[in-house]
């Protein structure tokens, strides 16, 4: 990273930080080695394991962050917020990659304020970041229970579905089921197609209407539904959604919501 990158990013998280002070968002930092402790790892906890840098010394455990989530989650887990609103920034490691990340966690939103939260974000990428929104694909974590049955959720099939192998699902579930057919539809017309296989005042459809119309009223028009995520974590259970910027294309605002021992929504953004 040249000199003129590395002051660029100090400078947006610098603003991002002053950004949502001003929007009323109390800032927050955490430190970027975590203690933590083998006889109280959630099950969670040790999924994410395999995928974290960690050591053992003196028999404790440290890691590095790998995401202000889950830590922020851990740790209000033990002790009640004091705030409902707070925002982040600082890094994470991921695959061995050092990154910068910019987020949010709003504490037992409504839907007006998870829409707020994210017009404040947004309005940081438009005016510090100078980008806006290309397209955004839009999911829910309990899409699989409305679209498979109990006895349909297997390992193969699950995995057939994030492969996207339609062949191969056709073979197990046959041609005719709601889930091949959406897979074998364009995703921008797969919430369409969603709202006539099931009706349409499902809990889970709704949610995705939601958030479809209210892009829609920021002039945002090409949404995707993504149907093959699975949950990352068990206290994902809600919508999610992915926007992709216009100039920076490997850029994302993604975030969602979730319910656990706390129930919140969340935006990250990697810088």
């Amino acid at each position: 990273m040249d000199s003129t990158t590395l002051i660029n990013n100090k400078e947006r998280e610098l603003y991002f930080l002053k950004h949502f002070q001003q929007a009323d968002f109390h800032l927050v930092d955490f430190s970027f080695i975590e203690s933590l402790s083998w006889q109280t790892l959630t099950k969670d906890d040790l999924q994410q394991m395999t995928e974290r840098s960690f050591w053992q010394h003196d028999h404790h455990i440290f890691a590095l962050r790998n995401d202000f989530t889950d830590q922020l989650l851990r740790y209000y887990s033990n002790y009640p917020p004091r705030y409902r609103k707070v925002a982040y920034s600082g890094p994470i490691v991921r695959d061995n990659h050092v990154y910068t990340q910019l987020g949010i966690e709003h504490y037992n939103p409504t839907v007006t304020d998870m829409q707020a939260d994210f017009m404040v974000f947004y309005e940081y990428i438009q005016k510090y970041l100078n980008d806006d929104i290309d397209f955004v694909i839009l999911g829910h974590y309990q899409l699989i229970d409305l679209l498979l049955s109990t006895k349909e959720q297997t390992t193969t099939i699950l995995k057939l579905i994030q492969e996207r192998n339609i062949s191969e699902l056709s073979s197990e579930l046959g041609a005719s089921h709601p889930l091949v057919q959406l897979l074998t539809t364009k995703t921008t017309e797969q919430l369409d197609l969603l709202s006539q296989l099931f009706p349409y005042n499902h809990r889970t459809i709704q949610a995705l209407r939601r958030w479809e119309q209210w892009f829609k009223s920021l002039n945002v028009e090409d949404i995707h539904l993504d149907i093959t995520p699975q949950p990352p974590r068990s206290y994902y259970k809600g919508a999610f959604l992915k926007c992709h910027l216009k100039k920076n294309k490997y850029q994302q605002l993604t975030g969602g919501f979730y319910k656990g021992d706390l129930e919140g929504f969340g935006l990250g953004f990697i810088l």
